[in-house]
């Protein structure tokens, strides 16, 4: 059932078509080279086969497996790392990775947190199936405008009471404590 490199199908002997349905595995054959084991669409399990990584034209299967995999080993190693933290008595952000330094992009913030003056976000990341917490350190360094946009729909602003008067192109300030002030900027 290998597929060939111009496709993610492939016609056997017989006219039926093999399509890679989706990456569940990952190797190093004996002669050092990289296979993947695939599942075909439309086929059990027990028809999972190993395949040479350069007969395989499903870029964005493998992808997405690498960077599940690539989750699953940071969680590994975060997990160590925390234990480890832990019984050095160290603050265990100081030594666990986010999905940001393993490439993975934020999609949107879903919820923000305050844990006694600790802020963090509930993110939702592409290719990633379950919600990611990170500290609001690291979301303001990776992802500021996604940060600003939360906090703008977010936030409770006071509106001015009545009108707001209209203001030419100067730099003019609008005191939105309620007493509709005007102040220029530069006086």
């Amino acid at each position: 059932m290998s597929t060939d490199k111009d496709s993610s199908e492939d016609i056997s002997d017989d006219g039926e078509e093999y399509v890679v349905d989706k990456v569940v595995g990952r190797r190093i054959n004996l002669q050092d080279q990289l296979e993947y084991r695939v599942h075909w669409e439309n086929f059990p399990d027990k028809d999972n086969t190993w395949e040479r990584a350069s007969n395989l034209n499903c870029e964005a299967l493998i992808n997405a497996f690498e960077r599940k995999r690539s989750l699953q080993i940071g969680q590994q190693l975060n997990a160590y790392y925390k234990n480890k933290a832990k019984r050095l008595k160290l603050d265990p952000q100081l030594v666990t990775d986010n999905p940001f330094n393993l490439d993975f992009k934020a999609q949107y913030i879903v919820q923000g947190f305050n844990d006694h003056g600790e802020i963090s976000f509930l993110i939702k990341f592409k290719d990633m199936d379950e919600l990611q917490i990170v500290s609001a350190e690291i979301a303001y360094s990776e992802i500021p405008q996604m940060v600003l946009r939360f906090y703008e729909k977010h936030c409770n602003f006071p509106s001015p009471r009545g009108q707001v008067p209209e203001t030419d192109e100067d730099d003019t300030i609008i005191d939105l404590t309620g007493n509709n002030n005007l102040h220029n900027f530069y006086s």
